[in-house]
């Protein structure tokens, strides 16, 4: 059975928003947000997530698709505005590996040896969002052979040994024994697993069960994007108003009670203050898929053979 909730009026809502102590940083899943392709909006669209309640921001340091110093600008402009400590927002960004970059922007010395490469990285990525440690560092992608890949994750290693980084993680990695080869294998597990959740990939089922079993966070992106079907039909949309959120509302709620913590990359000050609406109903303990049947509505259009309902829950 739902159990309902009286909604906050909004003025109390954005206040308690706006105090980190209202929940704790490590609870998921959790609404993240994503700063990819914002480019020189970056700045501006980061304070406006931060001040509407977003307090886990994904980035990478790869210029190609990120600006990662526009992070960092726009998260410290909006907790000085609200009195935030460093220790109230929680940074994820990535190393990406040579081939992920445009030659005449790679953000470290390409003809140095790998593991260095790997650490200038990440002291450009402290330099850029303006801290000293990072909460989740990643790998965004696989390297050409294992060797590398090792060579990249231990020196990752290091740098949570040290203090500076808190956890690891991986990204693109869309085979499962490649997961569990990576993970098996690694002195200091991978907490994170972030990929792009569409058909393709069968919705990586597999991989996410895998990350259940051995409490890794599942994060997504392209979220939206690949799966308008699934939130867009007849039934979903009658179950979205009847729930009181937008279509794209609901289904991020899915992914969340299915354990999934979505990249949610909305450039609408309109959406981020609804998203945050919907954490903040979720963290209250409102249930917003009060059935297996609700949650078939949105999953059963996913188009994944290997969906199964009882299976996520």
């Amino acid at each position: 059975m739902i159990m309902v909730h009286r909604r906050l009026p909004l003025g109390l809502l954005a206040a308690r928003l706006c105090h980190i102590g209202a929940y704790n940083l490590g609870d998921r899943p959790v609404l993240r947000y994503g700063t990819a392709w914002k480019k020189e909006a970056t700045r501006d669209l980061v304070y406006k997530a931060v001040k509407a309640g977003f307090r886990h921001i994904d980035t990478a340091c790869q210029p190609r698709h990120y600006n990662e110093a526009g992070v960092g600008e726009g998260w410290t402009a909006a907790a000085r505005e609200l009195g935030l400590a460093r220790e109230d927002i929680w940074l994820q960004s990535k190393f990406s590996g040579l081939g992920a970059h445009d030659p005449d922007k790679v953000p470290y010395d390409k003809n140095a040896p790998l593991e260095d490469r790997v650490r200038q990285s990440l002291a450009k990525s402290l330099e850029n969002l303006q801290t000293d440690y990072l909460d989740s560092w990643i790998m965004h992608g696989p390297e050409d052979s294992w060797d590398d890949h090792w060579k990249v994750y231990k020196t990752m290693e290091a740098a949570v040994d040290e203090g500076v980084v808190k956890q690891l993680g991986l990204s693109n990695f869309y085979q499962l024994e490649d997961v569990q080869w990576a993970y098996d294998h690694s002195r200091i597990k991978p907490s994170v697993v972030q990929n792009r959740f569409y058909a393709d990939s069968g919705h990586d089922v597999q991989i996410r069960a895998f990350c259940k079993e051995h409490d890794i966070e599942y994060q997504s992106f392209w979220t939206l994007t690949a799966n308008p079907d699934a939130y867009r039909h007849e039934e979903a949309l009658a179950l979205a108003d009847k729930k009181g959120l937008s279509p794209e509302g609901l289904f991020y709620a899915f992914c969340m009670a299915i354990g999934i913590s979505p990249m949610d990359g909305t450039t609408s000050e309109k959406h981020m203050k609804e998203d945050m609406e919907l954490m903040d109903r979720i963290r209250s303990g409102e249930v917003i898929f009060a059935t297996s049947e609700e949650l078939a509505i949105v999953g059963n259009a996913l188009g994944t053979p290997e969906w199964n309902t009882e299976d996520e829950l």
